[in-house]
Protein backbone atom coordinates (compact mmCIF):
# COMPACT_ATOMS: atom_id res chain seq x y z
CA UNK A 1 0.00 0.00 0.00
CA UNK A 2 3.08 2.16 0.88
CA UNK A 3 4.44 1.65 -2.62
CA UNK A 4 0.80 2.41 -4.17
CA UNK A 5 0.88 5.88 -2.51
CA UNK A 6 4.22 6.71 -2.93
CA UNK A 7 3.89 6.17 -6.57
CA UNK A 8 1.31 8.04 -7.29
CA UNK A 9 2.60 11.05 -5.03
CA UNK A 10 5.65 10.96 -7.57
CA UNK A 11 3.37 10.92 -10.57
CA UNK A 12 1.52 14.14 -9.36
CA UNK A 13 4.75 15.68 -10.20
CA UNK A 14 5.17 15.55 -14.07
CA UNK A 15 1.16 15.65 -14.14
CA UNK A 16 1.03 18.84 -12.19
CA UNK A 17 4.20 20.36 -14.32
CA UNK A 18 2.08 19.36 -17.55
CA UNK A 19 -0.88 21.60 -16.15
CA UNK A 20 1.51 24.71 -15.35
CA UNK A 21 3.10 24.27 -18.72
CA UNK A 22 -0.33 24.19 -20.62
CA UNK A 23 -1.84 26.91 -18.26
CA UNK A 24 0.91 29.39 -18.85
CA UNK A 25 1.16 28.52 -23.02
CA UNK A 26 -2.60 29.42 -22.65
CA UNK A 27 -2.50 32.66 -21.63
CA UNK A 28 0.66 33.67 -23.29
CA UNK A 29 -0.95 33.13 -26.75
CA UNK A 30 -4.36 35.13 -26.01
CA UNK A 31 -4.32 37.96 -27.70
CA UNK A 32 -4.24 40.80 -25.83
CA UNK A 33 -3.17 41.60 -22.52
CA UNK A 34 -4.73 42.29 -18.94
CA UNK A 35 -4.30 46.14 -19.06
CA UNK A 36 -5.61 46.20 -22.19
CA UNK A 37 -8.78 44.89 -21.39
CA UNK A 38 -8.81 47.19 -18.35
CA UNK A 39 -8.08 50.05 -20.15
CA UNK A 40 -10.90 49.10 -23.27
CA UNK A 41 -13.42 48.45 -19.78
CA UNK A 42 -12.61 52.15 -18.88
CA UNK A 43 -13.17 53.94 -21.80
CA UNK A 44 -15.92 51.55 -23.63
CA UNK A 45 -14.39 50.58 -25.85
CA UNK A 46 -14.52 46.18 -26.72
CA UNK A 47 -11.70 45.08 -26.36
CA UNK A 48 -10.91 44.07 -30.08
CA UNK A 49 -11.07 47.53 -30.88
CA UNK A 50 -8.14 48.18 -28.29
CA UNK A 51 -5.93 45.73 -29.33
CA UNK A 52 -6.20 46.97 -33.04
CA UNK A 53 -5.96 50.61 -31.49
CA UNK A 54 -2.79 49.48 -28.96
CA UNK A 55 -1.07 47.35 -32.39
CA UNK A 56 -2.04 43.93 -31.03
CA UNK A 57 -2.90 42.75 -34.34
CA UNK A 58 -5.17 42.95 -37.01
CA UNK A 59 -5.05 45.24 -39.96
CA UNK A 60 -4.47 49.13 -39.90
CA UNK A 61 -8.17 50.16 -40.84
CA UNK A 62 -7.15 53.85 -41.17
CA UNK A 63 -6.71 56.54 -44.39
CA UNK A 64 -6.63 53.66 -47.15
CA UNK A 65 -10.63 53.13 -47.05
CA UNK A 66 -11.28 56.89 -48.54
Amino acid sequence: MLAYIARRVLLMVPTLLGIMLISFAIVQFAPGGPVERILAQLQGIDAGAASRVTGGGGDFAGGAQQ
